[in-house]
């Protein structure tokens, strides 16, 4: 079965890269930022017309606000509406002692299960910063319907001499969604070359993924100056340049 490329664009309404733009460029799915009062059959409605589905929506995690779990349904029935696959969050205990923090993810994904979605923890401190972390945070949570969301290029950014491979091989087995970046490699770095031109060994982390049944959403998340330009030619060259390594590589379709 092929991989599944997508881009995250932001808001459908006001997209990183024009929605014409991407769907050129033969990537079918996309990762997408509603507000909570945004109408996601709209936003599905507005991604048809140009092709595209949404493969997750980023939604947000206060593990320590009251209305927590009233925000997660929200994102959790929006996710369904569109048809995704499962949300990207970011995820910070913080002063939330863990057994409680944990409690809560497992609430959360009962809300998930309900709604047929997945939740990807994204490769943040302090909970999923690297692959040991990571594991050791899904073993403590323990429920099908919260895994990692596996960021190539946040492991460098977030700790010292690692290699992205060996990261995802000790937490694959718990991935289910990635974002894909490259890096320059250095800690703390927000350099986001375009692929192949950083230290980001993508087949290795394909290879890896795919031995354990994984074939995606793999979702591009281009950030920093080598990625976003005002200009859209520019903006969506570099987009291109990097389907165009993921496909040289024979990763995606």
């Amino acid at each position: 079965m092929a991989n599944t490329l997508s881009y995250r664009i932001g808001n459908p309404k006001k997209p990183q890269l024009a929605l014409a733009r991407v769907k050129a460029l033969g990537i079918p799915c996309v990762e997408i930022d509603l507000g909570p009062d945004e109408d996601a059959k709209e936003a599905k409605q507005l991604l048809a017309d140009h092709g595209l589905r949404a493969a997750t929506i980023t939604a947000p995690c206060p593990l320590g606000e009251a209305g927590l779990f009233g925000v997660f349904e929200n994102y959790c029935a929006k996710a369904a509406a569109l048809g995704c696959t499962g949300l990207f969050t970011s995820v910070r205990a913080g002063d939330v002692p863990l057994p409680k923090a944990y409690a809560q993810l497992r609430r959360l994904g009962d809300i998930a299960a309900k709604h047929g979605v997945k939740i990807g923890m994204e490769t943040h401190p302090d909970l999923c910063e690297n692959g040991a972390k990571g594991a050791a945070t899904m073993a403590a949570i323990d429920h099908r319907n919260v895994g990692l969301n596996y960021d190539t290029a946040n492991v460098y950014y977030y700790n010292h001499n690692i290699n992205t491979v060996e990261e995802v091989r000790k937490e694959a087995r718990y991935v289910v969604s990635v974002h894909l970046k490259d890096t320059m490699g250095g800690y703390e770095d927000f350099t986001f070359p375009d692929f192949g031109k950083g230290v980001v060994n993508f087949a290795g982390v394909f290879k890896v993924l795919n031995g354990v049944g994984f074939t995606g959403p793999f979702t591009m998340e281009l950030e920093g100056a080598w990625a976003t330009s005002p200009d859209p030619a520019e903006q969506e060259g570099h987009v291109r340049a990097c389907v165009e390594h993921l496909r040289g590589l024979g990763l995606v379709p």
